[in-house]
């Protein structure tokens, strides 16, 4: 956990400048979506759930010789302690379960049943009752002849976990997706034919202990909120606050999403400390190549004092660098936000006089910070004010009449490590008139 924020600064003012490319090697792993209307999301769309960190024990597949089929065929043994009633049986790659192989037979207690004609390959099995829910899920299963596949039913080690859903945003939840961490994909709906009203909440039980990424959607699929890297464990609460929208009275009056260089961002060359590099391939990036250093570059166009800024962020090299966005008159005095996805933080620092002050925000958790992707930092100054945003979601207030008017600089810090690159894409200021 990062305590101290170094007085080393990489940038001050740089007329007109701009953002700049970065190495194939450290480009981000996804493009990025504007976050006051779309958070970024998992790069395929939801699908069937991924194997789960904890999965459940791993079976027993034995030749089953005596049992006759009509080709190669998978054995089920029921010894759940509940009937059978459907059985789902795909390739591991399929992104659909595909249809019950039981029809109108079931699986009773202590019985057993033959799914005949299943070719050689890796596959994923789901068991049910006749509710529909799961007895047992069983992920890769390699099939290579005939074989048998005994169901308990029984929970995974580490036993299972519950997650209430309290929604308290301005939207009706209608998707959920619980995925596991290390999943590339959000999975199917938890929700099924249910919803979430606003003010309402949702118990989901039976999820696996582990670590998972967990989103809300509404009617259009479009995310409300997503928070990663959340330990479910015993009985958890989320409570899904939502994006906040922008003011009615924010006119846009700067965007850059870096496809040109046209604003003048970076330089040709770098300096021992830091090279700012010219845009390419539709972001801006600065490589930090010490440690404890904090490097950034203004935005020059107009100064403001009431505004809206956003910027998404991708980091690679240093692994607890941070992605910066900042607000101040000069490169002596500003306001100067920072998330650092590794350990899912962030904070809010204070520079005056070419002092950092005491930090207004100490660093602080948020699991709205996705840890392996992009993300949008956004900052708000109204009313004296300033309001810090990641992904959309408010994260903190704190009221500092500083600064009557400034500008946007946009950057990163490493910390430990040196060599870490901050890639910028879809800067965006309004102003508020």
């Amino acid at each position: 956990m990062k305590k101290i924020h170094w007085v080393l600064l990489a940038a001050t003012v740089l007329t007109l400048v701009n953002l700049a490319c970065s190495p194939s090697d450290l480009m981000p792993t996804q493009e990025p979506e504007p976050t006051r209307e779309q958070a970024p999301t998992k790069a395929v769309e939801p699908t069937r759930a991924d194997p789960t960190p904890e999965p459940t024990p791993e079976p027993t597949l034995t030749p089953v010789p005596e049992v006759e089929t009509d080709g190669k065929g998978l054995e089920v043994i029921n010894q759940s302690g509940a009937d059978i009633w459907y059985v789902y049986l795909s390739p591991s790659k399929a992104e659909e379960w595909g249809e019950d192989r039981l029809g109108d037979d079931i699986i009773r207690d202590g019985e057993a049943y033959v799914i005949k004609d299943v070719s050689d390959g890796v596959y994923d099995l789901r068991a049910e009752d006749g509710d529909g829910e799961a007895i047992e899920v069983v992920w890769e299963m390699d099939l290579e002849e005939t074989a048998s596949l005994t169901i308990t039913g029984a929970e995974p080690a580490g036993g299972m976990a519950s997650l209430e859903v309290v929604n308290e945003s301005d939207t009706v939840i209608t998707y959920l997706y619980v995925s596991p961490t290390d999943s590339d994909s959000w999975g199917e709906d938890v929700l099924g034919a249910d919803v979430i009203e606003q003010q309402g909440s949702y118990v989901l039980d039976g999820i696996p202990q582990g670590s998972y990424d967990i989103q809300a959607a509404d009617e259009s699929d479009a995310a409300i909120e997503s928070v990663f890297n959340v330990d479910l464990s015993g009985q958890r609460t989320w409570t899904v606050a939502g994006k906040t929208n922008l003011p009615d009275n924010a006119v846009l009056r700067f965007e850059d999403d870096f496809s040109d260089n046209r604003n003048d961002w970076g330089f040709d060359t770098g300096d021992e400390d830091v090279h700012y590099m010219r845009p390419s391939g539709g972001e801006y990036c600065i490589l930090i190549k010490r440690d404890q250093f904090t490097a950034w570059e203004w935005y020059e166009p107009f100064r403001t004092d009431e505004f809206v800024a956003e910027v998404a962020c991708t980091l690679s090299g240093a692994e607890d660098a941070s992605c910066g966005l900042g607000f101040g008159p000069d490169g002596d005095n500003l306001y100067w936000f920072e998330i650092s996805p590794f350990d899912q933080t962030y904070a809010l620092f204070l520079l005056e006089n070419d002092s950092w002050q005491e930090n207004l925000v100490e660093w602080t958790e948020s699991k709205n910070i996705d840890p392996d992707r992009s993300n949008y930092l956004s900052m708000e100054r109204v009313n004296g004010v300033v309001s810090l945003y990641v992904n959309g979601v408010l994260l903190d207030q704190i009221e500092s009449q500083r600064f009557p008017t400034g500008r946007i600089g946009i950057g990163g810090s490493t910390y430990e490590e040196a060599n870490g690159t901050a890639c910028l894409d879809d800067l965006r200021v309004w102003r508020l008139e």
